[in-house]
């Protein structure tokens, strides 16, 4: 009976899990960005060799998200050089379902 009890409250857990997946009609694209915003903060730190940038910013509401101080990879790394630790910045960030990535920075 209890092995009894276990399978089937694993295969619902799997059921409800398969559930909550989404489908593909909510399938994100490879190489639209799903999300864009745009920011604005201050810059904490620089790391050329990662091509990422860490910023403590204000709420960015079009990404449901808080003020924070977070790390971004910069997709044109040329713009790193532009920057300096403490330097007041505009940025444009996209999301793709998976990672944050500045696109813009100045």
């Amino acid at each position: 009976m209890r092995k009894w009890l276990t399978a089937v409250l694993i295969a619902a857990f799997a059921g409800f899990a398969w559930m909550s997946l989404p489908g593909l009609e909510q399938a994100n694209p490879g190489d639209s960005p799903r999300q864009t915003a745009a920011g604005s903060g201050l810059v904490l730190a620089i790391d050329a060799s990662k091509g990422e940038v860490t910023i403590s910013h204000g709420a960015m509401p079009a990404l449901g998200m808080p003020p924070m101080t977070m790390g971004y990879v910069v997709q044109d790394r040329r713009q790193l050089a532009a920057l300096k630790p403490m330097q007041k910045v505009e940025f444009q960030v996209a999301y793709d379902g998976t990672d944050y990535r500045i696109t813009d920075i100045r």
